[in-house]
C-alpha cells in the first residue's frame, strides 16, 4: 500500500482539538510484534464497533513509525491502563525510547505483547485499515479479550482536557 500525503499536524490550539479535548477518554497502549521486536504507542482514540462479530477500532497517527509498524504487523493488542500507570502512558507517548525496557509483558494469542498488570486487553487481527486525514484507522477482529483478575477493581487512567485524571 503506498503512503498518501498526510496533512500537516493540527495546531496545538486548533478549535476542534480544544473541543474534542472536552471528551474524556480511557488511555490504552497499543502493541504489536514488529519486524525488529515489540512496538507500541499510547492511544486514546479507541472504541468497540461490534460485539457480534467482535470488532474494535483504534486510530493511530499516520506519521508515527510505531503506528506504521503496528499496521504492518497485521495484529495488535490494546492494553487498557490503570490510573497508576500514567508514567507508562507517558513513556509510550514519547518517540525515541526503548519503551519495553524492564516492562513485564507476555505474548498474547497473536504474539503481540500484553502488558502485565493492565486492567485488561483485547488481542486482534487487523481486519481493515483506512487512512482518514492524518490517521490510520485500524479495525481489529478480536481473537481474545480478558480482564486482569488482580486489577479488575482498579480505576482506569482517564485523559481529559489535556490532563490525566
Amino acid at each position: 500500500m503506498s503512503q498518501p500525503t498526510v496533512p500537516k499536524p493540527a495546531r496545538k490550539h486548533h478549535p476542534l482539538r480544544l473541543v474534542l479535548g472536552r471528551f474524556a477518554t480511557g488511555v490504552t497502549i497499543v502493541t504489536a510484534a514488529g519486524d525488529s521486536g515489540p512496538v507500541g504507542l499510547t492511544a486514546n482514540s479507541f472504541t468497540s464497533v461490534s460485539l457480534e462479530p467482535a470488532i474494535v477500532l483504534v486510530c493511530l497517527d499516520a506519521c508515527s513509525r510505531s503506528g506504521q509498524a503496528i499496521t504492518r504487523a497485521e495484529s495488535f493488542v490494546v492494553n487498557f491502563l490503570r490510573r497508576d500507570q500514567r508514567r507508562l502512558s507517558e513513556t509510550f507517548a514519547r518517540p525515541g525510547q526503548d519503551r519495553f525496557a524492564g516492562l513485564p509483558t507476555r505474548p498474547g494469542r497473536t504474539g503481540a505483547p500484553v502488558i502485565e498488570g493492565s486492567l485488561g486487553h483485547v488481542d486482534c487481527r487487523v481486519d481493515e485499515t483506512l487512512i482518514r486525514g492524518d490517521h490510520l484507522v485500524l479495525f481489529g477482529a478480536v481473537l481474545e479479550a480478558a480482564v486482569t483478575p488482580e486489577a479488575a477493581d482498579d480505576d482506569p487512567l482517564i485523559f481529559y482536557a489535556g490532563q490525566y485524571l
